[in-house]
Protein backbone atom coordinates (compact mmCIF):
# COMPACT_ATOMS: atom_id res chain seq x y z
CA UNK A 1 0.00 0.00 0.00
CA UNK A 2 1.38 3.52 -0.61
CA UNK A 3 1.64 5.59 2.20
CA UNK A 4 1.70 9.54 2.33
CA UNK A 5 3.75 12.01 4.60
CA UNK A 6 2.33 13.10 7.70
CA UNK A 7 4.14 16.36 9.26
CA UNK A 8 4.22 17.29 12.32
CA UNK A 9 5.37 21.25 12.87
CA UNK A 10 7.68 21.72 16.46
CA UNK A 11 8.11 25.41 17.58
CA UNK A 12 10.79 26.81 19.43
CA UNK A 13 14.03 28.10 19.10
CA UNK A 14 17.77 27.60 19.25
CA UNK A 15 21.08 28.93 20.13
CA UNK A 16 23.20 26.46 18.26
CA UNK A 17 22.00 23.77 15.48
CA UNK A 18 18.70 22.28 15.74
CA UNK A 19 18.95 18.87 17.19
CA UNK A 20 16.15 16.34 17.25
CA UNK A 21 15.51 13.60 19.37
CA UNK A 22 12.29 12.51 17.41
CA UNK A 23 11.23 12.25 13.74
CA UNK A 24 9.65 15.29 12.32
CA UNK A 25 8.04 13.01 9.19
CA UNK A 26 6.51 9.51 9.40
CA UNK A 27 5.69 7.64 6.55
CA UNK A 28 4.05 5.23 8.65
CA UNK A 29 1.72 7.44 10.13
CA UNK A 30 -1.13 8.11 7.51
CA UNK A 31 -3.29 11.82 8.03
CA UNK A 32 -6.72 12.08 8.88
CA UNK A 33 -9.72 11.12 6.95
CA UNK A 34 -7.36 8.66 5.12
CA UNK A 35 -8.92 5.41 3.34
CA UNK A 36 -7.60 2.43 4.39
CA UNK A 37 -8.16 -0.74 2.13
CA UNK A 38 -9.59 -3.73 3.31
CA UNK A 39 -6.67 -6.64 2.86
CA UNK A 40 -8.89 -8.38 -0.03
CA UNK A 41 -6.70 -5.98 -2.40
CA UNK A 42 -3.40 -8.29 -1.40
CA UNK A 43 -3.77 -11.18 -2.62
CA UNK A 44 -0.85 -13.00 -0.84
CA UNK A 45 -1.71 -11.91 2.34
CA UNK A 46 -5.31 -13.06 2.11
CA UNK A 47 -4.00 -16.37 0.65
CA UNK A 48 -2.04 -16.29 4.12
CA UNK A 49 -5.09 -16.05 5.83
CA UNK A 50 -7.32 -18.05 4.11
CA UNK A 51 -4.43 -21.16 4.69
CA UNK A 52 -3.88 -20.82 8.71
CA UNK A 53 -7.43 -19.11 9.51
CA UNK A 54 -7.78 -22.87 10.66
CA UNK A 55 -11.31 -23.04 8.91
CA UNK A 56 -12.00 -26.15 6.53
CA UNK A 57 -12.06 -24.98 2.72
CA UNK A 58 -14.74 -27.19 1.97
CA UNK A 59 -17.01 -26.73 4.79
CA UNK A 60 -16.83 -23.02 3.85
CA UNK A 61 -17.47 -23.74 0.09
CA UNK A 62 -20.57 -26.10 1.35
CA UNK A 63 -21.95 -23.70 3.77
CA UNK A 64 -21.41 -20.51 1.08
CA UNK A 65 -18.94 -18.81 3.20
CA UNK A 66 -20.65 -19.39 6.55
CA UNK A 67 -18.83 -20.37 9.56
CA UNK A 68 -21.52 -23.00 11.35
CA UNK A 69 -21.91 -23.84 14.42
CA UNK A 70 -21.66 -27.16 16.38
CA UNK A 71 -24.09 -28.78 19.43
CA UNK A 72 -22.34 -29.84 22.32
CA UNK A 73 -22.80 -30.09 25.76
CA UNK A 74 -21.87 -27.45 29.49
CA UNK A 75 -23.20 -27.55 32.66
CA UNK A 76 -26.12 -29.88 32.20
CA UNK A 77 -27.64 -28.49 29.18
CA UNK A 78 -26.99 -28.31 25.45
CA UNK A 79 -25.27 -25.72 24.00
CA UNK A 80 -23.66 -24.35 20.46
CA UNK A 81 -19.81 -23.75 19.80
CA UNK A 82 -17.80 -23.00 16.81
CA UNK A 83 -14.17 -24.58 15.79
CA UNK A 84 -11.39 -22.18 14.65
CA UNK A 85 -9.16 -24.83 14.47
CA UNK A 86 -5.37 -25.60 16.41
CA UNK A 87 -4.87 -22.71 19.29
CA UNK A 88 -1.37 -21.89 19.83
CA UNK A 89 0.13 -23.43 22.86
CA UNK A 90 3.85 -22.63 24.30
CA UNK A 91 5.42 -24.56 26.97
CA UNK A 92 1.64 -25.56 28.10
CA UNK A 93 0.57 -21.90 28.17
CA UNK A 94 -1.78 -20.11 25.56
CA UNK A 95 -0.33 -17.79 23.51
CA UNK A 96 -1.76 -14.21 23.34
CA UNK A 97 -1.21 -11.59 20.76
CA UNK A 98 -1.59 -7.71 21.96
CA UNK A 99 -4.67 -5.35 20.41
CA UNK A 100 -4.01 -1.78 20.55
CA UNK A 101 -6.93 0.62 21.34
CA UNK A 102 -6.61 4.22 21.22
CA UNK A 103 -7.90 5.72 24.27
CA UNK A 104 -8.40 8.87 26.36
CA UNK A 105 -6.79 8.21 29.98
CA UNK A 106 -9.00 9.66 32.45
CA UNK A 107 -8.44 11.56 35.68
CA UNK A 108 -9.15 8.32 37.72
CA UNK A 109 -6.89 5.78 35.83
CA UNK A 110 -9.30 4.61 33.56
CA UNK A 111 -9.55 4.63 29.65
CA UNK A 112 -12.43 5.74 27.38
CA UNK A 113 -11.63 4.34 23.68
CA UNK A 114 -11.59 6.94 21.28
CA UNK A 115 -14.66 6.68 19.13
CA UNK A 116 -15.02 5.44 15.49
CA UNK A 117 -11.54 3.51 15.18
CA UNK A 118 -10.84 0.65 14.46
CA UNK A 119 -8.58 -1.86 16.94
CA UNK A 120 -4.71 -2.39 15.80
CA UNK A 121 -3.29 -5.97 15.64
CA UNK A 122 0.11 -6.53 15.58
CA UNK A 123 -0.56 -10.03 13.17
CA UNK A 124 -2.53 -11.86 10.70
CA UNK A 125 -3.04 -15.81 10.47
CA UNK A 126 0.32 -16.87 9.37
CA UNK A 127 2.45 -14.86 10.42
CA UNK A 128 4.54 -15.71 13.83
CA UNK A 129 2.95 -16.07 17.24
CA UNK A 130 -0.19 -15.00 15.92
CA UNK A 131 -2.86 -16.30 18.02
CA UNK A 132 -6.80 -15.35 18.14
CA UNK A 133 -6.78 -14.72 21.63
CA UNK A 134 -5.76 -11.15 22.11
CA UNK A 135 -4.34 -9.17 25.04
CA UNK A 136 -6.20 -5.62 25.33
CA UNK A 137 -4.10 -2.59 25.64
CA UNK A 138 -5.14 0.78 25.66
CA UNK A 139 -2.74 3.38 23.71
CA UNK A 140 -3.52 6.48 25.61
CA UNK A 141 -3.54 9.77 22.73
CA UNK A 142 -2.12 13.27 24.05
CA UNK A 143 -2.86 16.56 22.85
CA UNK A 144 -0.99 16.04 19.92
CA UNK A 145 -3.69 13.34 18.36
CA UNK A 146 -5.98 15.02 15.91
CA UNK A 147 -7.35 11.68 13.50
CA UNK A 148 -3.96 10.54 12.39
CA UNK A 149 -4.57 6.92 11.25
CA UNK A 150 -2.62 4.41 12.95
CA UNK A 151 -3.09 1.34 10.71
CA UNK A 152 0.21 -1.23 11.50
CA UNK A 153 2.65 -1.47 14.65
CA UNK A 154 5.26 0.62 12.68
CA UNK A 155 3.06 3.59 12.77
CA UNK A 156 2.23 3.22 16.17
CA UNK A 157 5.86 3.22 17.50
CA UNK A 158 6.33 5.98 15.33
CA UNK A 159 3.11 7.70 16.91
CA UNK A 160 4.74 6.69 20.18
CA UNK A 161 8.04 8.65 19.57
CA UNK A 162 6.23 11.52 17.99
CA UNK A 163 4.35 11.50 21.33
CA UNK A 164 0.90 11.29 19.31
CA UNK A 165 0.05 8.57 21.80
CA UNK A 166 1.70 7.32 25.47
CA UNK A 167 2.83 3.41 26.31
CA UNK A 168 0.19 1.07 25.88
CA UNK A 169 -1.05 0.68 28.99
CA UNK A 170 -2.19 -3.08 29.71
CA UNK A 171 -6.12 -3.96 30.10
CA UNK A 172 -5.40 -7.04 32.30
CA UNK A 173 -8.21 -8.82 30.08
CA UNK A 174 -8.64 -10.77 26.93
CA UNK A 175 -10.63 -11.50 24.19
CA UNK A 176 -11.14 -14.24 21.25
CA UNK A 177 -10.91 -11.74 18.08
CA UNK A 178 -10.55 -15.01 15.28
CA UNK A 179 -9.26 -13.11 11.60
CA UNK A 180 -10.27 -14.49 8.88
CA UNK A 181 -10.60 -13.93 5.21
CA UNK A 182 -13.16 -11.34 4.17
CA UNK A 183 -16.45 -12.15 3.12
CA UNK A 184 -16.99 -14.50 5.91
CA UNK A 185 -20.02 -14.52 8.27
CA UNK A 186 -20.64 -16.56 11.33
CA UNK A 187 -23.97 -18.66 11.94
CA UNK A 188 -25.50 -16.92 15.30
CA UNK A 189 -29.32 -18.44 14.63
CA UNK A 190 -31.26 -21.21 12.92
CA UNK A 191 -33.46 -18.62 12.10
CA UNK A 192 -31.77 -15.48 11.85
CA UNK A 193 -28.96 -14.34 9.35
CA UNK A 194 -25.59 -14.71 9.93
CA UNK A 195 -23.61 -12.17 11.79
CA UNK A 196 -20.72 -10.33 9.83
CA UNK A 197 -17.30 -9.74 10.44
CA UNK A 198 -15.75 -6.40 12.30
CA UNK A 199 -12.61 -4.41 10.53
CA UNK A 200 -9.69 -3.82 12.44
CA UNK A 201 -5.73 -2.84 10.98
CA UNK A 202 -3.23 -4.71 10.36
CA UNK A 203 -0.52 -4.60 8.61
CA UNK A 204 -2.13 -0.96 6.90
CA UNK A 205 -4.90 -2.78 5.92
CA UNK A 206 -8.47 -3.20 7.12
CA UNK A 207 -8.96 -7.11 8.25
CA UNK A 208 -11.82 -8.67 9.19
CA UNK A 209 -12.26 -11.03 12.38
CA UNK A 210 -15.31 -11.97 14.38
CA UNK A 211 -15.25 -10.61 18.49
CA UNK A 212 -16.86 -13.70 19.90
CA UNK A 213 -18.53 -13.64 23.31
CA UNK A 214 -19.13 -9.94 24.02
CA UNK A 215 -18.72 -8.13 27.25
CA UNK A 216 -18.61 -11.70 29.12
CA UNK A 217 -16.06 -12.94 26.49
CA UNK A 218 -13.71 -10.55 27.52
CA UNK A 219 -12.41 -12.04 30.32
CA UNK A 220 -9.04 -11.63 32.70
CA UNK A 221 -5.50 -12.66 33.18
CA UNK A 222 -5.52 -15.21 35.42
CA UNK A 223 -3.56 -14.75 38.91
CA UNK A 224 -0.38 -16.10 37.33
CA UNK A 225 -1.16 -13.57 34.77
CA UNK A 226 -1.92 -16.35 31.89
CA UNK A 227 -5.07 -17.34 29.79
CA UNK A 228 -7.34 -20.16 31.28
CA UNK A 229 -7.27 -23.59 29.81
CA UNK A 230 -9.87 -25.51 29.37
CA UNK A 231 -11.26 -29.38 28.42
CA UNK A 232 -13.46 -30.79 26.28
CA UNK A 233 -14.71 -34.00 26.57
CA UNK A 234 -14.97 -36.51 22.91
CA UNK A 235 -17.24 -39.59 24.31
CA UNK A 236 -16.81 -43.22 22.93
CA UNK A 237 -20.22 -44.50 23.57
CA UNK A 238 -19.96 -47.91 26.60
CA UNK A 239 -23.12 -49.49 24.73
CA UNK A 240 -22.29 -52.33 22.91
CA UNK A 241 -24.02 -53.45 19.50
CA UNK A 242 -23.97 -56.15 17.10
CA UNK A 243 -23.53 -59.89 17.25
CA UNK A 244 -20.76 -60.21 18.64
CA UNK A 245 -21.35 -57.52 21.11
CA UNK A 246 -18.86 -54.92 20.23
CA UNK A 247 -18.13 -51.15 21.13
CA UNK A 248 -17.80 -48.89 19.15
CA UNK A 249 -14.37 -46.59 18.24
CA UNK A 250 -16.42 -43.64 17.20
CA UNK A 251 -16.66 -40.24 19.18
CA UNK A 252 -19.55 -38.78 19.67
CA UNK A 253 -20.26 -35.81 17.55
CA UNK A 254 -21.78 -33.68 20.86
CA UNK A 255 -17.91 -32.57 23.35
CA UNK A 256 -18.31 -32.00 26.90
CA UNK A 257 -17.43 -28.32 28.01
CA UNK A 258 -15.50 -28.44 31.06
CA UNK A 259 -16.39 -24.10 31.40
CA UNK A 260 -20.22 -23.53 30.22
CA UNK A 261 -21.97 -20.19 29.63
CA UNK A 262 -20.51 -17.86 32.49
CA UNK A 263 -23.55 -17.01 34.76
CA UNK A 264 -21.97 -13.41 35.40
CA UNK A 265 -18.90 -11.07 34.56
CA UNK A 266 -15.75 -12.39 35.60
CA UNK A 267 -14.12 -10.87 38.77
CA UNK A 268 -10.86 -9.30 38.15
CA UNK A 269 -8.10 -12.43 38.29
CA UNK A 270 -10.85 -14.56 38.41
CA UNK A 271 -11.81 -15.92 35.19
CA UNK A 272 -14.56 -18.01 34.43
CA UNK A 273 -14.43 -19.18 31.05
CA UNK A 274 -12.42 -19.84 27.91
CA UNK A 275 -12.77 -21.03 24.14
CA UNK A 276 -9.29 -22.36 24.63
CA UNK A 277 -9.82 -26.15 25.29
CA UNK A 278 -7.33 -29.64 25.46
CA UNK A 279 -9.44 -32.40 23.78
CA UNK A 280 -9.25 -35.33 26.45
CA UNK A 281 -10.89 -38.87 25.34
CA UNK A 282 -13.16 -40.40 27.07
CA UNK A 283 -14.60 -44.51 26.96
CA UNK A 284 -17.86 -44.56 29.12
CA UNK A 285 -18.26 -47.50 31.33
CA UNK A 286 -20.76 -50.39 30.13
CA UNK A 287 -23.79 -49.43 29.26
CA UNK A 288 -23.61 -45.85 29.32
CA UNK A 289 -24.72 -44.07 26.40
CA UNK A 290 -23.09 -40.51 25.15
CA UNK A 291 -27.00 -39.01 25.71
CA UNK A 292 -26.67 -39.67 29.47
CA UNK A 293 -23.88 -37.43 29.98
CA UNK A 294 -24.95 -33.57 30.30
CA UNK A 295 -21.86 -31.72 32.06
CA UNK A 296 -17.97 -32.49 32.94
CA UNK A 297 -19.13 -33.02 36.39
CA UNK A 298 -20.66 -36.31 35.39
CA UNK A 299 -17.32 -37.12 34.20
CA UNK A 300 -14.87 -35.94 36.55
CA UNK A 301 -13.92 -34.78 39.93
CA UNK A 302 -12.02 -31.18 39.86
CA UNK A 303 -10.06 -29.43 42.51
CA UNK A 304 -10.72 -25.43 42.80
CA UNK A 305 -7.98 -24.96 39.91
CA UNK A 306 -9.94 -27.27 37.32
CA UNK A 307 -7.50 -29.90 37.23
CA UNK A 308 -8.67 -33.26 37.00
CA UNK A 309 -8.42 -35.16 40.91
CA UNK A 310 -10.82 -38.16 39.52
CA UNK A 311 -13.06 -39.71 37.40
CA UNK A 312 -16.81 -40.55 37.77
CA UNK A 313 -16.36 -44.52 38.12
CA UNK A 314 -19.87 -45.06 37.49
CA UNK A 315 -19.60 -42.99 33.95
CA UNK A 316 -16.20 -43.75 32.95
CA UNK A 317 -14.45 -46.97 31.99
CA UNK A 318 -11.00 -44.70 31.03
CA UNK A 319 -9.83 -41.75 30.06
CA UNK A 320 -7.20 -40.06 28.20
CA UNK A 321 -6.03 -36.07 28.11
CA UNK A 322 -4.70 -35.71 24.55
CA UNK A 323 -2.16 -32.73 23.36
CA UNK A 324 -5.02 -31.14 21.01
CA UNK A 325 -5.50 -28.02 21.64
CA UNK A 326 -8.53 -26.01 19.33
CA UNK A 327 -10.20 -22.88 19.87
CA UNK A 328 -14.05 -23.37 20.07
CA UNK A 329 -16.05 -20.72 22.01
CA UNK A 330 -19.32 -21.11 22.95
CA UNK A 331 -22.28 -19.13 21.96
CA UNK A 332 -23.51 -17.09 24.78
CA UNK A 333 -27.17 -15.89 23.30
CA UNK A 334 -28.67 -17.24 20.50
CA UNK A 335 -28.61 -14.65 17.46
CA UNK A 336 -25.35 -13.32 19.23
CA UNK A 337 -21.60 -14.10 18.00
Amino acid sequence: MRKLFYFVLLSGCSMGPLVQDTPETSANILPPGTVVPSIAVNSELTTQIQLNQGLSASALAASGGVVTRSAGKAGGASIFFWNFGTAPIESGFVVAAPLYELATPNEDGTFTPVPDVPWLLDSIPGDTRYSPIRRIQYVPVTDMYDGQVIADTDALADAQSLGIVGEPVPSGTWIDLPVVVPGLTLQVSATLPPAPTMQVYARDYLVDAFRLGGSLGEQPLSKANTILLGQATSLQTGVATGMPPTLSSAFDPQPVFQYGIPAAQPAAQAPNWTPIVTEVDVRLATGIAPSAIMADSDLFNRNAGGAITAYRTDNVASYTVTTNVTNRPIQFADGAP
